[in-house]
């Protein structure tokens, strides 16, 4: 069944009805604005929109029966879904001071207040840094809100939001051409550090990760889009096959966005997002009809789109970002934020420091050799351990199971069909854009970016959705 546009998305039975939809599309629409949310004002306003989203799908209970499909497993979705919750009676809940100074890595922090003479209280919350903790599990909802509307929407609401999310990608990387078109002085950068492009967020590797996320969901519009032409000629319902302006002009958009990774310059966002993107692409030429491409055609079409790319930037322009000095000092202030973080992380193993503690208690463990202050460890996994301790572990156990299930569910699917139906290759296809951020996120802080955190939710959804649910089936 075709998409019949915002009208139909919207009037969708199911958790996700016409007024909590909407509020999800203001939702995905307001992050990227401020500085990817990354401002305490952005925040509060995608916190409490997110709020009512999550209200308005709590109102509609009576339609969750079914969505979750028999044999699930429900215990690390809880895990996931809930963490803001017990992660806050975790590390809020007080505990009394002769426990808390028995916990790892706490009780030199009792013995100088002590030795100064400082009287502190009987009872006292695991995180060192509560306020810090309560500002980050708050700045979980919005993520929530997000996974949710991925997991439940339904399918032509689900190709609405990624038409969105796409969409504010192209206009991401319109806008960074307007910045480097108009200098490194230019208004346009809102007092960031100009130069290179930066779109409505305060970093360019920020910037690329949101765009190469966006160029996974455009892979799956695109061949959405011609899928379905070539069907309706198969059965009749059009008098032509998808004619080649139609795939130029879908492999043209795609050349767009891999044009605004490549000229933000961002290493991690090339080597994870970008790749990741483009085995998207490769695997709805080589699974997704009946009629799939050869592997030489697939290299073939995949080259020329890089080339296309790389043509419009200039090749030096990309080559000297990859330079072997440039890449032995960006590794080495990584791999000592690094190695002071995961010091921290073992000092408080196993509890952590406690969730959004990190700027308030790594200066303690940062190496001499770094200069500056250090707000985020440039290594989101390490930065976790160090906050979460075992439960941060636990999270991203509960995480990897679901993924490796759903991998291995999609690896089966497409060596027995040697294809991909509609819902398993969106499911697929978000899966990788997923991973390109993931990846990232090993030498970056963008899961603390709430814009990108809030497009990997979506994407995580999506990837993680049930394949039974939805009304217009999996045919293709």
């Amino acid at each position: 069944m075709k998409s019949l546009g915002f009208a139909a998305a919207t009037s969708e039975t199911g958790p996700i009805g016409p007024v909590s939809f909407s509020v999800l599309l203001v939702l995905v629409i307001a992050a990227p604005l401020m500085r990817g949310g990354n401002r305490q004002i952005a925040l509060i306003v995608l916190e409490g929109i997110a709020l009512a989203f999550l209200v308005a799908i709590a109102l509609r209970g009576r339609y969750w029966a079914g969505m979750v499909p028999q044999g699930w497993p429900r215990v690390p979705m809880a895990l996931l879904a809930l963490s803001p919750l017990w992660l806050a009676v975790v590390y809020l809940l007080p505990v009394p001071a002769a426990v808390w100074s028995a916990t790892a890595g706490r009780g030199s922090y009792l013995e100088l207040l002590d030795g100064a003479g400082i009287a502190h209280a009987a009872w006292l919350p695991l995180s060192l840094a509560p306020d810090a903790t309560a500002v980050s599990l708050y700045a979980g909802i919005p993520v929530l809100a997000a996974f949710l509307g991925g997991y439940l929407a339904r399918m032509r609401q689900l190709r609405t939001l990624l038409q969105v999310f796409v969409a504010l990608s192209f206009l991401q990387v319109g806008f960074g051409l307007l910045q480097i078109a108009t200098g490194t002085e230019s208004v346009l950068y809102f007092g960031s550090y100009g130069g290179r492009p930066v779109g409505t967020f305060a970093n360019a590797n920020h910037f690329a990760n949101y765009v190469a996320m966006g160029l996974a969901a455009y892979v799956w519009l695109g061949w959405t889009k011609i899928s379905e032409a070539r069907q309706d000629y198969t059965e009749g319902r059009a008098p032509h096959p998808p004619s080649r302006n139609m795939v130029a002009f879908w492999i043209g958009g795609g050349v767009l966005l891999v044009l605004g990774v490549l000229m933000s310059r961002s290493r991690g966002a090339a080597v994870g997002g970008l790749l990741c993107g483009l085995l998207a692409f490769a695997l709805t030429l080589t699974l997704g009809s009946r009629r799939t491409q050869r592997w030489g055609t697939t290299l073939a079409i995949l080259a020329t789109t890089v080339v296309a790319a790389v043509s419009m930037v200039g090749l030096n322009f990309i080559v000297t970002r990859f330079e072997l000095i440039g890449l032995v000092n960006a590794a080495s202030i990584r791999g000592m934020l690094a190695a002071g973080t995961f010091d921290g992380a073992a000092y408080f193993w196993p509890w952590g420091a406690g969730w959004g503690t990190y700027a308030v208690v790594f200066p303690r463990f940062q190496p001499s050799a770094l200069v500056g202050f250090a707000e985020y460890a440039h290594h989101d996994y390490a930065q976790l351990l160090f906050e979460g301790g075992i439960f941060a572990l636990l999270l991203m156990a509960a995480f990897a199971w679901l993924a490796g299930a759903r991998a291995v569910l999609l690896t089966r699917t497409a060596m027995r069909q040697r294809r991909l139906g509609r819902l398993e290759m969106v499911s697929a296809i978000c899966g990788l854009g997923l991973l390109g951020f993931l990846l990232h996120s090993i030498v970056e802080f963008n899961m603390h970016i709430p814009a990108n955190a809030i497009a990997a939710a979506l994407l995580a959804g999506v990837f993680l959705r049930p394949m039974k649910h939805d009304e217009e089936g999996a045919d293709d």
